[in-house]
């Protein structure tokens, strides 16, 4: 999940592993744990650097935010996402962006750049200490659930050993050889640990009751075969339908059934379109306008069917995977009820 990247502190908070985002939810599994002192994890130290780089040189020159209540915070948070209290205020995954807006949005850019002209630092960014606590809870949450969205088998030890050794001067890392770790990591590591992860769920899948796998590999079960006489057969047939997609480890990256839409996007619509609270939104499309395995696995229900589609990532987005949520080499699982073949 990715937080709102406030207006005027984007360089602040758009940290590298925020750009990677949850594409590795197939780890999803293991998330932030504490994990051990003593034998060094580079993954979370390489995170941790990236973190304390950002808040040094972004956050803290631009706002004079308060540095310990950033990083306290962001401790409460990464592991659990737990909602934090702060003067009056809950900031949680659901108000975060709400709250960003209200205490660092485009309000306060005027005296951003005052406090950023004055050479004395004197000036301060936030007009009362109750306004800075609340702000800087903020960016330390924001950067926590982050981190706890981000699918990444973190040890939170090693994150905070990180923030701390890059505050004093002493990283044990620096940012080239952390580069090459990410960049093996992110290109090597995650898409053959994804795809033998996919392979070895899917065969899973394939054993459950009612189960049956087409040629190409699709596993599928078929809950409702709907009306015989009104089936898509072609790849420009139009299809109306409902559905949720799902990562292997049951992470919901997309649907258009209300009940199980992510409640940040639930809390969007409530904001921004509150006439559609509540609300299914059926899509339709052309069977050549999707991935592979809905173009033929569309064809095996009529209208008012209903079936659950286990797709293989060659099937779905391969080996680049999409958005923030399929890794690359995922394998993922769309329950789908037809609702209309070319308008009938």
């Amino acid at each position: 999940m990715k937080k709102t990247v406030f207006t005027i502190i984007a360089c602040a908070t758009t940290m590298f592993m925020a750009s990677c985002g949850s594409s590795n939810d197939y780890l999803k599994a293991k998330g932030v744990t504490d994990g051990d002192k003593k034998n060094l994890d580079t993954l979370s130290y390489i995170i941790g650097t990236d973190i304390a780089q950002n808040i040094e040189q972004g956050i803290m020159p631009q706002l004079k935010a308060d540095y310990d209540v950033i990083v306290s915070t962001f401790k409460k948070t990464a592991k659990s996402g737990a909602e934090v209290k702060v003067e009056g205020e809950k900031i949680s995954k659901e108000t975060i962006n709400e709250l960003g807006q209200k205490y660092l949005g485009p309000s306060i850019r005027e005296r951003v750049m005052a406090a950023m002209k004055d050479s004395t630092g004197m000036t301060e960014v936030f007009e009362t200490a109750a306004e800075k606590k609340i702000a800087s809870t903020i960016l330390g949450a924001n950067i926590g659930y982050s981190i706890n969205e981000a699918g990444l088998p973190l040890e939170l030890n090693w994150i905070l050993a990180a923030i701390e050794d890059v505050h004093n001067g002493e990283a044990k890392i620096d940012q080239n050889q952390g580069m090459q770790f990410m960049e093996n990591y992110y290109t090597v590591v995650i898409p053959e640990t994804n795809k033998q992860e996919s392979s070895e769920w899917l065969a899973k899948m394939a054993n459950k009751k009612g189960a049956k796998v087409t040629e190409s590999g699709i596993v599928y079960i078929i809950e409702n075969a709907g009306d015989s006489s009104i089936m898509p057969v072609n790849d420009e047939d139009k299809v109306k339908v409902l559905y949720t997609g799902r990562t292997c480890y049951g992470k919901v990256f997309d649907s258009n059934r209300w009940n199980d839409m992510p409640a940040e996007r639930q809390a969007m619509i409530k904001n921004y379109q509150p006439e559609a609270e509540g609300v299914d939104n059926p899509i339709e499309f052309g069977l050549n306008q999707v991935i592979k395995g809905w173009t033929e696995g569309m064809k095996l229900i009529g209208k008012g069917g209903k079936i659950t589609l286990w797709i293989p990532s060659e099937l779905a987005y391969g080996e680049r995977g999409t958005g923030r949520d399929i890794a690359p080499n995922a394998a993922l699982r769309f329950d789908v009820e037809l609702l209309e073949v070319n308008g009938k």
